[in-house]
């Protein structure tokens, strides 16, 4: 067979390479495009490779008739990124200093050398990104500036689980704001650089630990000049230009011109109101104030991008909602005048309100005091919301806040909202705990699985074998490790097979959302899964004309989320099963703990079970594309399962009565009844 252009076969597999054009190669890491096609065989090779080298085509001749020699940032807009991040995270260092010394123990020699780590840390960030390691060269020169072995083991470990976890990147967002502000285009070269930029601030910021522990700010002999002018000006008029008869009064500091910062201090103080603020008269109500305004706005945009589904939508606009609130109780409506306080005020009323705040519609329309009178009529230790929706509440504040800046509105830059954030004291592994092959196989001698006396009591031993989501979905959980919702709202066509491997496709659709990108995936189908008939299942509910694959968990009457439904169901069984899963916290979402534990042991390479996991790839190939090879690849690791379910037998497809004869549910007319005041039956 002839060769195949830009590829090559290296091992097992091809690759395709292709040089990038020389006037382009200043624009990117390397002088070659490199990708592995992931296939053996050569023509599966072969058309791969065309398709690439066709789209490489188009995009060199587009990149090449568009060239722009602003495209990449100049040295004016580097040293704008850098002098921006140096100081912001010269401010947050501060912060933290202060906080510090509060305490009794406070132990400036240990803080200083966790600052010097830290330096190092950003300070390799910079230079090698993902690949970043200490190596021994790096360590002598640690050692030279004082650092321990302990220490060097610490930047080493720090490293590798910043790159682990994704950390050595920085968020696009605010990597684009730091680029507005220098008027640059957002292009992937100037997100790189101003990543690399902003790690060599921070690292130079984290080294300048004689300002925060040794007193030694070169700024201070500068205030010292303006606050001297201030006082020698007040003799005359506050705040009013020196005149010739006050400069004659103090030559030695009349020499010196006024900084303009203290200028612009000086204009601010004397504009300063001396009594509350008062609403401006174009705020008339809430509705219109700005931090609702602006991010109304901010929600369109996200929603126009398709970053934002419907669900983000809603939690962003009620955090957005109270925040106003809040400040508009306050006779605040300017967000020129935001301070580090405001947020920390909705912290702490989001400390003093009931757990369940914002579930009821009542509590749009309650006052700040009614919320936090709500909350006192629980325990000190029963009050306010999780930290994990605490810090989802905050991370939406904080885009807001990076929105209001790129519209050009002055802010404080003192505010950090992730100075409010709430700590987390376990690991992310350990807030659920994974369930063991005991746990899995009670899970699967539930009466639900072998046999129950009706669909109404799932868990009391009966003749039926019915098959819902309580009954598949579950099943598909286990052998997929997909979450609750990906699997409950599943489309019938999100259900497919090739070449003889059955799958099912984690996309987006009408019915749920994807937690992000890397999220979208193929999962191959344990033979297990279809031993049990889960493709005639979804057949029988294609054939009545269903989209979704688990109708049963759909109620006309909610809008709640597919997944808390089964959850409902199940929680019966859970208890049945697993007597003491509270304590243990085992919940649904264990099964993707277990299923990761599993792989782990069966020795799966990382990758494998991100791809399954759908924890993220390099590319669109690895997280989206479905070829068959990739499958049975897939499919052969999953088979290293244990098979907990061997023990069922295959039973005739049997579906639900009011399923089949495509009724309402029951519960979803119960509920209406409910909701009219009739007793239900």
């Amino acid at each position: 067979m002839p060769a195949i252009a830009h590829a090559y076969r290296r091992g097992a597999t091809y690759t395709w390479r292709r040089r990038i054009p020389q006037p382009l190669c200043r624009f990117c890491k390397g002088e070659a495009l490199i990708v592995s096609l992931g296939t053996r065989d050569p023509r599966r090779a072969r058309f791969l490779a065309g398709q690439l080298t066709a789209h490489s085509d188009d995009m060199f001749q587009r990149a090449m008739a568009n060239a722009d020699p602003d495209i990449v940032m100049t040295r004016r807009q580097l040293d704008g990124v850098f002098r921006e991040s140096l100081l912001a995270h010269l401010d947050k260092l501060d912060r933290v200093a202060a906080a510090e010394r509060a305490d009794p123990n406070f132990d400036p020699d240990d803080s200083r050398r966790c600052d010097h780590r830290m330096g190092w840390v950003f300070r390799l960030l910079a230079g090698r990104g993902a690949a970043a390691f200490v190596d021994d060269g790096t360590a002598a020169k640690m050692a030279e500036q004082g650092l321990s072995r302990e220490d060097v083991a610490e930047v080493s470990a720090t490293l590798a689980a910043m790159i682990a976890q994704g950390a050595h990147r920085m968020p696009q967002q605010r990597l684009e704001a730091l680029l507005i502000n220098q008027e640059a285009p957002a292009t992937s070269v100037n997100l790189s650089l101003a990543q690399e930029v902003t790690f060599r601030a921070m690292a130079t910021a984290a080294f300048a630990t004689e300002r925060r522990y040794d007193g030694a700010r070169i700024e201070d002999e500068a205030k010292l000049d303006a606050i001297v002018l201030g006082e020698v000006t007040a003799i005359t008029h506050p705040f009013a230009p020196l005149t010739d008869a006050a400069a004659s009064q103090s030559p030695t500091t009349a020499s010196k011109p006024v900084p303009q910062r203290a200028k612009e201090a000086a204009d601010r103080a004397s504009d300063r109101p001396s009594s509350p603020r008062q609403p401006s008269p174009r705020v008339v109500s809430l509705e219109n104030h700005p931090v609702i305004e602006f991010g109304e706005a901010m929600i369109a945009a996200r929603a126009r991008d398709e970053d934002w589904d419907t669900k983000t939508q809603v939690q962003a606009r009620q955090i957005f909602t109270l925040f106003a609130k809040l400040l508009f109780e306050n006779n605040l409506v300017d967000v020129a005048d935001l301070r580090q306080s405001h947020f920390a005020d909705l912290v702490g009323l989001l400390r003093a309100v009931s757990p369940s705040y914002g579930k009821s519609p009542k509590d749009q329309n309650r006052t700040t005091a009614e919320l936090r009178a709500v909350g006192a009529k629980l325990a000190p230790e029963a009050r306010g919301i999780s930290g994990a929706t605490l810090n989802r509440h905050l991370t939406f504040l904080g885009q807001l806040l990076t929105y209001l800046k790129a519209q050009g509105l002055p802010l404080d830059p003192g505010i950090s909202v992730a100075l409010l954030r709430a700590k987390t004291k376990n690991r992310a592994r350990n807030k659920r705990a994974a369930l063991t092959n005991e746990d899995v196989g009670a899970i699967f001698r539930l009466t639900c699985f072998t046999g129950c006396k009706s669909w109404r009591q799932p868990f009391e031993p009966g003749p039926d074998t019915i098959h819902r989501a309580l009954y598949f979905a579950i099943i598909l959980l286990y052998y997929t490790g997909a979450r609750r919702e990906k699997i409950c709202g599943l489309h019938v066509d999100d259900v497919g097979e090739l070449d003889g491997v059955a799958y099912i496709d984690i996309r987006r659709n009408q019915t749920r959302r994807v937690k992000n990108d890397q999220s979208v995936r193929y999962i191959a189908l344990h033979p297990e899964i279809l031993r049990l008939g889960f493709l005639d299942y979804v057949q029988a509910i294609k054939n009545l004309g269903y989209s979704l694959v688990f109708p049963d968990l759909k109620s006309p009457s909610s809008r709640a989320p597919l997944g808390d439904r089964l959850y409902d169901e199940f929680l019966e069984g859970m208890k049945i099963a697993i007597p003491d899963a509270a304590v243990r916290k085992k919940v649904i979402h264990s099964f993707r703990h277990a299923l990761g534990n599993n792989l782990k042991q069966a020795r799966v390479h990382t990758e494998i079970r991100a791809d399954i996991l759908g924890h993220g790839g390099k590319g669109e190939t690895d997280e989206r594309y479905c070829d068959p090879i990739a499958l049975r690849s897939m499919l052969a690791d999953l088979i290293k399962l244990p098979a907990v379910t061997a023990h069922l037998d295959a039973q005739p497809i049997r579906l639900l009565g009011w399923v089949s004869d495509k009724k309402p549910a029951p519960f979803a007319r119960q509920s209406k009844r409910a909701a009219k005041g009739a007793s239900p039956r």
